[in-house]
């Protein structure tokens, strides 16, 4: 058998379409955690979960005690390893590592596990529906493709153990749990598991091309340039209900004073030092149309292409935020709800993925850089390897897909996963010299 046989193939699928049926949102990963710690210690991998591989306190949009309480039970009564769930200590991750016990680099890999607060499609021609793999948990859909990351990242697991005996170094396969909005990333690098890592590589099927157009089937870019610094707020105003006619005097209209701020934030001036996107994406307000408003709320991001315009972009949001309030004399909370920073790719790094690529037949598109269009916290993990002396880049994996990212009936080609288990490999074997 070789080593990218049609039976690891079938395994991926297999993997895969398990994984999208089971679909778990961010900080509830329970059963995939629970599977894939299972797969890679049937390996031989060496596994490490729960507080070994996350620092408390650097979440974003933790669940409550409860919510974590049922979402284990639920994970339980899917399959989960009750031995797995005790060993996560309520925080889901796993962190597989291949030790050779010969000197050579430390190379890891980041494969992102969540699904997204989507009801996934119900209609026939759906092809997870067509073939039974439709999310059960309603309301969780794999809207974005991470349950093809966590199967390739079992898959480039079982072919690296059968060829350890051949490698130098240490491989760390990190498979991540809350990459969309809750900040995964973050008490991972915390947590120090990246701190002697002399390479890392994050993959995404699917990226934006320069030109504007989507990544297809066979197509890969090497390196993204484009990370933008990310940082989100749900905003809280509250003023003072009155009839409109009998009393208008007595309000204070947090409806209005909503709508100022959302009209300000979006005239915030651009930066010279680089991109700046503003966005009020949602907006709730009021309790009738006879009372005056004494209720708001707004969820905000912030974007910016280096620390500089973010923090420029960041700190007139807030000073609108304040000063709405202050002049419909209401009140204000500030909840910052996330934050995401900006990354750029190593040029050796892209190199590297660009001289691997060409070498499997599958791929026949080649983009040394892309676009990412927004944000990722894989560059959490970029920049805390290159603050220790590493170097890393974000491949996007080429895949025709429906629906869109995001998108309640999003599905990808999945034969990009078993030529990505064979780059993500190649990319150990080239680097078995270097340090």
């Amino acid at each position: 058998m070789t080593l990218y046989s049609k039976r690891l193939e079938e395994k991926l699928i297999e993997y895969r379409r398990d994984f999208h049926k089971y679909a778990e949102i961010k900080w509830t990963e329970f059963r995939t955690s629970s599977k894939v710690a299972e797969k890679l210690l049937e390996l031989g991998v060496e596994v490490q979960m729960g507080l070994d591989i996350m620092e408390k306190g650097f979440q974003f949009s933790y669940p409550s005690h409860e919510n974590i309480k049922k979402e284990i039970q639920r994970a339980i009564d899917q399959g989960a390893n009750q031995d797995m769930i005790k060993r996560m200590d309520r925080m889901t991750g796993v962190v597989g590592i291949i030790d050779t016990k010969k000197e050579g680099p430390t190379i890891a890999f980041r494969f992102d596990m969540d699904a997204m607060p989507i009801t996934e499609s119900d209609e026939g021609k759906h092809f997870p529906k067509k073939n039974g793999f439709r999310s059960i948990n309603e309301g969780y859909c794999h809207a974005c493709g991470h349950d093809g990351h966590t199967a390739i990242g079992l898959g480039v697991a079982e072919v690296l153990m059968s060829i350890k005996d051949t490698l130098k170094g240490k491989i760390k396969l990190i498979f991540q749990p809350a990459e969309e909005g809750g900040g995964g990333a973050r008490g991972i690098v915390k947590r120090g598991v990246l701190e002697d890592v002399d390479y890392f590589f994050a993959g995404h099927i699917g990226l934006t091309k320069l030109d504007g157009l989507g990544l297809k089937s066979r197509g890969i870019i090497c390196g993204v340039k484009d990370f933008l610094d990310n940082r989100r707020y749900n905003i809280t105003y509250t003023g003072k209900a009155a009839h409109p006619c009998g009393d208008p005097h007595a309000g204070k209209n947090a409806l209005l004073a909503a709508s100022t701020a959302a009209l300000n934030i979006h005239a915030i001036a651009p930066h010279s030092e680089g991109m700046m996107r503003v966005n009020v994406g949602v907006l709730r307000a009021g309790v009738s149309r006879n009372t005056i408003a004494p209720n708001a709320y707004l969820e905000i991001e912030v974007r910016g292409e280096n620390d500089t315009v973010a923090n420029y972009g960041e700190d007139k949001m807030l000073s609108i935020v304040k000063g709405v309030a202050a002049t419909y004399q209401i009140e204000c909370d500030i909840e910052h709800v996330g934050s995401t920073p900006s990354a750029e790719s190593d040029d050796e790094a892209i190199g590297l993925v660009l001289n691997c690529a060409k070498e499997i037949g599958w791929f026949q598109e080649f983009e040394p850089i892309g676009s990412v269009g927004g944000t990722d916290d894989a560059s959490d993990m970029i920049r805390g390897v290159q603050k220790n002396g590493g170097i890393g880049t974000y491949i996007g994996l080429g895949a025709d897909f429906v629906g869109g990212f995001h998108h309640h009936a999003f599905d990808f080609d999945e034969s990009v996963m078993l030529p990505s288990v064979e780059l993500f490999v190649k990319l150990v074997q080239q680097l078995q010299d270097k340090k």
